[in-house]
């Protein structure tokens, strides 16, 4: 069995691409769903993480947002939250359908601002066993108030313009 699959699954209407990763196990493996933050993809080093899991045992699920890295969706780069949170929603639907996968025990790792997803995924999400939001992007008010007010007016103006 290879180590790392590329899999896809449906969010919506739009094709999600993703990597599985299995574990050398004899039973239904545990599973955590991946994502990065903000604009970045998978290949920006989740795999690194998803071996290491593998590594203890765990599958894991990373995929790309819609209209990022390997996925479908039009236009690219557009970061829209609500659209990424269905794209958790089905990432999670679809790891309960993967054989060799025990649908009871999935779990959600995420960085920034796909921490401030996993925190809301895992609190939306029937039945999630576990969640894992490292530096959780979750207040942007909290966000902007915490840099330089010169650099806190230009990111403001930029994403205004945005």
């Amino acid at each position: 069995m290879p180590q790392r699959e590329d899999v896809s699954f449906l969010s919506g209407s739009t094709r999600i691409s993703a990597w599985l990763y299995r574990p050398e196990t004899d039973g239904p493996a545990p599973l955590v769903v991946m994502a990065h933050g903000l604009g970045a993809v998978r290949t920006m080093r989740l795999d690194a993480y998803a071996e290491r899991f593998r590594a203890a045992g765990y599958a894991c699920l990373v995929f790309d947002y819609r209209n990022f890295g390997d996925s479908d969706g039009q236009p690219r780069q557009l970061l829209d939250i609500d659209m990424q949170l269905a794209d958790w929603a089905a990432a999670v639907d679809f790891a309960r359908t993967l054989p060799g996968i025990d649908p009871e025990r999935i779990a959600l790792w995420g960085t920034s601002f796909g921490g401030g997803h996993v925190i809301e995924s895992a609190a939306r999400l029937p039945g999630i066993a576990a969640a894992v939001a490292q530096c959780p992007f979750t207040d942007g008010l909290a966000s902007i108030g915490a840099i330089n007010p010169l650099t806190a007016t230009r990111v403001t103006a930029l994403a205004v313009r945005d």
